[in-house]
């Protein structure tokens, strides 16, 4: 995707960013409770490990630990000494997945909105689920806190007006989370799969404060094309719309032909701890495989469902 940005570097967790940084000597700093100097730390690619790497004076590689860069920017090196986590303005917590692999979570979203911000509910509704048992009940019970602004105009404008195309003011929360879903399936295309026409670059006016997700929403929603990671940030950037803490998660799902890929999609905490999956790239992806009608598989299974779909999770995130 082709972005814009007057006087605004767009930066991207990509190990191809990442390699071009490096090779700097860096006196850091260590996050391990407080805060201690390094002495001859050096953060550097390792073609032999084909990763990061952070390295001691004498040799050894730092694992299990944070190093900040000597531009500012946090590094987490697991056991294996590569780094998982990088371009962090702040350690973040470290948790492990079922599979005992370790992801890092780095939302900064609230889940309560702003300071002093009063929480809206959603419509009563009779209807009943549409696929997973409970869902309806646990999107609809949820206190909500809507994002009043992207902080880039257009954006805001063009949600606006797809929401007065696709949005009812009886539908409950579920039905108008499942209306953005279906909107990004239905007018979405991926080109790796379907024949695109020429796309057009976006200029976004210099502002560090308006986060990555939403620019790379407006982008892709702008030009109608998109991949795994863009079609979730526009499903996030619309639930945030509506006030749902919805965050985001790259890690790897399975492939038709066995195996997995690299992917990202979304997820919701419920209330009792419960992780929702919505993941409207694959239900792209069976919609266009299928008979036409839209797929709805991936829209809220829970994680459990959805086990042995989804693994290797690296990362949560949202705002970035």
């Amino acid at each position: 995707m082709r972005i814009k940005q007057e006087g605004r570097k767009h930066e991207k967790d990509e190990w191809g960013t990442v390699k071009r940084m490096l090779a700097l000597t860096a006196s850091v700093c260590m996050f391990a409770g407080s805060c201690m100097t390094a002495a001859a730390r050096q953060i550097v690619w390792d073609a032999n490990m084909k990763g990061t790497v952070c390295v001691e004076d004498d040799g050894s590689f730092v694992v299990n630990e944070w190093v900040q860069s000597d531009w500012g920017e946090w590094f987490y090196f697991g056991a294996d000494g590569l780094a998982f986590v990088w371009n962090c303005k702040e350690p973040c917590p470290i948790a492990t997945w079922p599979d005992g692999t370790l992801y890092a979570d780095k939302r900064i979203r609230s889940a309560s909105g702003q300071p002093g911000q009063q929480p809206v509910f959603s419509v009563p509704s009779t209807q009943r689920d549409i696929r997973y048992q409970g869902l309806r009940q646990m999107l609809d019970s949820i206190p909500l806190y809507p994002d009043a602004t992207s902080g880039i105009p257009e954006f805001d404008a063009m949600l606006d007006n797809i929401f007065a195309q696709i949005i009812t003011p009886d539908m409950d929360t579920h039905d108008k989370l499942k209306a953005c879903h279906d909107y990004i399936v239905l007018h979405m295309k991926d080109e790796r799969y379907e024949e695109v026409g020429d796309w057009e670059d976006v200029s976004i006016s210099d502002n560090p404060d308006i986060p990555t997700t939403y620019v790379e929403a407006y982008a892709a929603l702008h030009s109608g094309i998109g991949v795994c990671d863009t079609y979730s940030a526009i499903f996030a950037a619309m639930a945030w719309r509506l006030g749902v803490p919805m965050y985001m998660v790259s890690g790897a799902v399975t492939t038709g032909g066995g195996g997995y890929t690299p992917h990202v999609w979304c997820q919701l905490d419920g209330p009792d701890g419960t992780v929702y999956v919505f993941d409207p790239h694959i239900d792209y992806l069976t919609t266009l495989r299928g008979n036409g009608t839209v797929s709805n598989a991936r829209f809220g299974p829970t994680q459990a469902q959805m086990a042995g779909k989804y693994t290797k999770m690296e990362t949560l995130f949202d705002y970035q």
